[in-house]
């Protein structure tokens, strides 16, 4: 499971301030974030990120803030949504201690004492 994701965020219009380039600029100043591509014409944002220094959703809130409007079509919310998700899960897996499915030792001694 690598730490590196991306992602295309739709959206619906710009900001009223700023162009292409001001824009990922500025949201490449957001602490992981490593490339940002903001296509205009396609209405959509590339996003490639460190999910350990950032995920998907301070990406949106820095793209609403920012002055987007982004896209709230139900497929596009359904996706924002389960990236999330996936998300939260991924961290709660890299946070938990890793644990073996069965204890050898006690295996072991088991199998030791049947003999």
């Amino acid at each position: 499971m690598s730490n590196l994701k991306h992602h295309h965020i739709r959206f619906k219009q710009t900001p009223a301030w700023g162009s292409t380039n001001e824009w990922e600029d500025e949201l490449a100043k957001l602490d992981g974030v490593r490339r940002v591509d903001i296509d205009t014409v396609k209405r959509d944002v590339f996003v490639e990120y460190d999910l350990l220094k950032c995920r998907e959703e301070d990406i949106e809130r820095w793209l609403v803030e920012a002055g987007f409007t982004l896209d709230d079509s139900l497929l596009q919310k359904f996706k924002r949504g389960w990236i999330q998700f996936t998300e939260e899960n991924e961290l709660d897996n890299l946070k938990s201690k890793p644990r073996s499915c069965c204890d050898m030792d006690e295996i072991e001694r088991k199998k030791r004492q049947l003999e």
